[in-house]
C-alpha cells in the first residue's frame, strides 16, 4: 500500500466531504440524486477502486452529518434520511434547544460511522460463505427483495402489483435499446429512476391544475432558531457530547443499523427511533436521545448497506447499494454484476477498514466542526444564496450528459420516459425510488417467469 494511494484517498474523501457538507445543508435534497451521478462520473474516469470506496464513505459521512443543520435549526429535512428526525427536532426547537439536538445528532452520526465500519466488515465475513449459494438464484433474490421493499413502502399491495407493469416497461426499453444501439442500458435507466421525482415535478408545470396548485405569490418564510453562546472546541470528542445511556444506545444502534442493511434505511431509522422514544419518559431526554440514535442509524445503515453487500457478495443487495452506491457495483463497461466484476474483486478485507476510516474522518473534517460551531450562519447563508431550483437543474444536466454518454439521444429518451413514469409512481402513489431500483434488478426474472407461465 503506497503513501500516494492513501493520500489520494484522503484528498478524494475530503473534497467529497466539502461538496456534500454544503449539499447536506440544503433542505429536501435526495442522497441518490446527488451522490450517484458524481460517483458515476468518477467511475467512468477510471479512479482507483480503493479511492472510489473512500470517496463514497466520505460523502455519505459528510451528508449524514450536515443534514442535521437545517433539520435541527429550521425543522426542515436536510436530506431524505433526515425526515424521521423532523418531529423531534421541531419539539427541540420549541423547547429552545436546537443547538443541543444538532450537536447530539452530529455526535451520533460520527459515532455511528466509527462503529459501523468494523461491525459491517465482521457481518460481511459471517455472510460471505453464502455467496456461492446466492449467485445462481440472484434473479429470484432480487424479486423477493423487491416484493419485500415494496410491501414495506406506504403503497403496500399497490407497490407490489406495480412491480409487474414496471418490469415490462424496463424490459421493453431494454429491447428497444438493443434494436437502436445494440446493447442494453444501465446508466440511462438508473439515472431516470434517480431523477424521476424531479422530472414529475417539472412535468406538473405543463398541467394547468397542478401548476395552479403549486404557484406561490410570495417567497417562503423560514424561521431559524437563535445561535448558542456555549463555547466548545472546534472538533469535540463525540462521546463526550452524549450521556452515558446515550453512548450505550448509540453503540448498540450502530451494530443494529449495519445488520439491517437489506431494509429501507428510512424505515429502520423510524423503527429504532420510535422504540427508543417509547422507552424514555422525560421530554428533554426523549428528544436528545431519539435524535442522536436516529442519526446513528442513518449513518450505520448507509455504511452497512455499502460494505456488507460489497465485501460479502459483490451484488447490490441493499437499498443503499441499489441507490447512492450503485455505480460501485454496476457501471458498465467498467463494473458489472453479470459477470461479477466490481469493487468486490479489487478490495481486500483490510481495505474496508483502513480506507473506510480515511473516508469517515476526511468526510467529517468540515462537516463535524460546521455543525458544532457554524450551524446557524452557514444555514442562513445557504438559504439566502443557493437556489434549490438551480441545484436541481445542475443535476438534471449532469444526468442527461451521462445518459447521452451511454446511448446518445436514445439514452436521454429512456431517462426521460423512465423518470416520468417512476416519478409519478413516487410522487402520487408513494412507490418510492428504492422499490423502483429493486424492481429494475428484478425485472428480467419477473418478465421471464410471466412469459413462461403464459406459454410465450
Amino acid at each position: 500500500m503506497s503513501i500516494l494511494l492513501l493520500l489520494e484517498a484522503f484528498i478524494a474523501a475530503f473534497m467529497g466531504g466539502v461538496i456534500y457538507s454544503i449539499i447536506g445543508i440544503i433542505p429536501g435534497t435526495d442522497e441518490t440524486a446527488t451522490m450517484a451521478p458524481i460517483t458515476l462520473v468518477l467511475v467512468i474516469l477510471g479512479v482507483d477502486p480503493v479511492v472510489l470506496y473512500a470517496w463514497m464513505i466520505g460523502i455519505m459521512k459528510a451528508m449524514q452529518t450536515t443534514h442535521t443543520i437545517p433539520t435541527a435549526m429550521a425543522a426542515l429535512p436536510g436530506s431524505t434520511m433526515a425526515i424521521p428526525m423532523v418531529p423531534y427536532c421541531a419539539l427541540g426547537k420549541r423547547l429552545g434547544i436546537p443547538h443541543i439536538t444538532m450537536r447530539k445528532m452530529a455526535a451520533g452520526s460520527l459515532i455511528g460511522g466509527i462503529i459501523a465500519v468494523p461491525a459491517s466488515v465482521v457481518l460481511a465475513y459471517i455472510l460471505a460463505p453464502f455467496g456461492n449459494f446466492i449467485q445462481p438464484y440472484i434473479g429470484l433474490i432480487f424479486t423477493v427483495g423487491a416484493v419485500f421493499i415494496a410491501w414495506m413502502s406506504n403503497a403496500k399491495w399497490g407497490a407490489v402489483i406495480a412491480l409487474i407493469p414496471y418490469s415490462f416497461l424496463i424490459q421493453g426499453f431494454q429491447r428497444l435499446a438493443i434494436e437502436a444501439v445494440g446493447k442494453t442500458l444501465f446508466i440511462s435507466i438508473f439515472m431516470g429512476i434517480t431523477v424521476g421525482p424531479m422530472i414529475s415535478e417539472l412535468f406538473n408545470v405543463l398541467v394547468p391544475k397542478l401548476r395552479d396548485s403549486q404557484q406561490r405569490d410570495k417567497p417562503n418564510q423560514i424561521w431559524l432558531a437563535p445561535d448558542s453562546k456555549e463555547k466548545l472546541p472546534l472538533f469535540p470528542n463525540p462521546f463526550k457530547l452524549l450521556t452515558k445511556r446515550q453512548k450505550k444506545v448509540a453503540a448498540g444502534s450502530s451494530v443494529i443499523g449495519a445488520a439491517a442493511f437489506t431494509l429501507s434505511p428510512v424505515a429502520t431509522t423510524v423503527l429504532i427511533g420510535e422504540l427508543i422514544a417509547g422507552r424514555t419518559k422525560e421530554l428533554y431526554e426523549k428528544i436528545t436521545t431519539t435524535v442522536s440514535v436516529q442519526d446513528v442509524m442513518a449513518t450505520a445503515t448507509y455504511f452497512g448497506g455499502l460494505i456488507i453487500p460489497l465485501l460479502a457478495f459483490g451484488l447490490p443487495l441493499s437499498p443503499v447499494a441499489l441507490g447512492p452506491a450503485a455505480p460501485l457495483f454496476n457501471a458498465p463497461p467498467r463494473f458489472t454484476v453479470e459477470p461479477l466484476h466490481n469493487l468486490h474483486n479489487y478490495l481486500q478485507p483490510w481495505h474496508y477498514i483502513v480506507f473506510g476510516y480515511i473516508g469517515v474522518f476526511a468526510g467529517s473534517l468540515l462537516a463535524y466542526p460546521m455543525c458544532i460551531k457554524k450551524a446557524r450562519p452557514w444555514t442562513e447563508k445557504m438559504f439566502r444564496t443557493i437556489s434549490h431550483e438551480a441545484m436541481i437543474g445542475a443535476f438534471l444536466g449532469l444526468i442527461f450528459m451521462l445518459s447521452y454518454y451511454e446511448a446518445g439521444v436514445m439514452g436521454i429518451i429512456v431517462s426521460l420516459c423512465i423518470g416520468l413514469f417512476g416519478g409519478i409512481l413516487h410522487n402520487f402513489f408513494e412507490i418510492h425510488t428504492g422499490v423502483q431500483f429493486m424492481g429494475y434488478y428484478a425485472s428480467g426474472w419477473i418478465v421471464t417467469q410471466i412469459l413462461t407461465l403464459v406459454g410465450m
